[in-house]
């Protein structure tokens, strides 16, 4: 009697190893058909600001031409908050097959967890491409008078902590632009910070606050409501030439951009992040849409999923050391 349960015990295990492996061959091939069918199905992209602003409307000019590469519709959803860290906290918790992406911005992803605590971190993100570069701008409402950078940096040394600068939220590009013309120029600015640039433009032009640190496209498209002060660039830039550099003003150290792209959360098959990057590297290609990003000011800073990964990899050790140098990590 004894053997015969021990046989059947056998037999039991026998059948129950067969469809647990069963199982697991039917998950994998369930999930591999799963990733040479992607897409089949539209795709969110996490925009982490608010709508109107830099990162949201280039977004938008992707999203118009996605489904001619992608097949399917690329809707944006925003999430604005904590100069982005709502947003990308969130995303920390969606799934990672691909329909689900971020916009990223640099330097905004890596300076954030150096500074305060986050859920997201570099390593958060499986980069796809990167799309743009857009460099900081300080500006003044047009009736200011406070008429070049000159006029700024005298004001805030006459009252110092008082003149009130308007940026995108804590450590994103412009606010560290701030921190470094701040430290170039032995000045204290009292920063302010928004939900997204939309926010401070806004308070800016209402006259809440006496100047902005914004991105180029942003301040483009502002127009003749606004006088651009200085941008941080090496050269002058084709879209604003008028403007003149901070390097030129003096301060060759101010060099700040917020670059843009798209990534897909940590542990999307690579299979699909393959047929993400074919289809946006062939988007950003595309002269209707690279037509359109002129239009509105944005500069396009086109890398591969490769160099975008590798962009990433060099500034870490470029924004830590900036950090350290201002001497702003709580």
């Amino acid at each position: 009697m004894y053997k015969w349960k021990e046989g059947v015990f056998i037999k039991r295990k026998v059948y129950w190893f067969v469809l647990l492996l069963f199982s697991f061959l039917f998950i994998g091939c369930s999930a591999a058909s799963e990733s040479n069918n992607f897409p089949n199905k539209s795709i969110q992209l996490f925009v982490v600001f608010s709508p109107g602003g830099g990162t949201d409307n280039q977004a938008r000019i992707i999203a118009k031409y996605a489904n001619k590469y992608l097949d399917q519709e690329l809707v944006i959803i925003n999430k604005p908050g904590g100069g982005g860290r709502v947003g990308w906290n969130q995303f920390t918790d969606v799934q990672p097959d691909g329909y689900t992406l971020a916009a990223y911005n640099l330097p905004h992803i890596i300076t954030q967890p150096l500074v305060g605590t986050t859920t997201f971190s570099t390593d958060t993100f499986e980069p796809i491409v990167n799309w743009g570069a857009d460099p900081t701008v300080f500006a003044v409402k047009n009736d200011s008078e406070i008429k070049s950078l000159e006029d700024l940096i005298t004001k805030a040394k006459q009252a110092p902590g008082r003149l009130t600068v308007g940026h995108s939220g804590k450590y994103v590009g412009q606010h560290l632009g701030i921190l470094q013309l701040e430290n170039a120029a032995d000045i204290d600015l009292k920063d302010v910070a928004f939900d997204g640039s939309t926010e401070a433009n806004a308070s800016l032009l209402g006259d809440h606050i006496d100047a902005v640190a914004g991105n180029l496209s942003g301040i483009t498209r502002l127009g003749e409501d606004v006088r651009p002060l200085a941008i941080a660039t090496e050269e002058r830039h084709s879209f604003a030439p008028d403007v003149p550099t901070l390097g030129e003003l003096g301060y060759p150290d101010v060099i700040m951009s917020t670059d843009r792209g798209i990534a897909a959360k940590e542990g999307t098959p690579e299979e699909v992040i393959a047929k993400l990057e074919d289809a946006f590297l062939k988007l950003f290609q595309d002269e209707d849409f690279l037509k359109d990003m002129e239009e509105v000011g944005a500069n396009t800073l086109i890398m591969n999923r490769e160099e975008a990964m590798q962009e990433i990899e060099n500034r870490v050790k470029v924004y830590e050391a900036l950090l350290q140098s201002i001497e702003e990590i709580d």
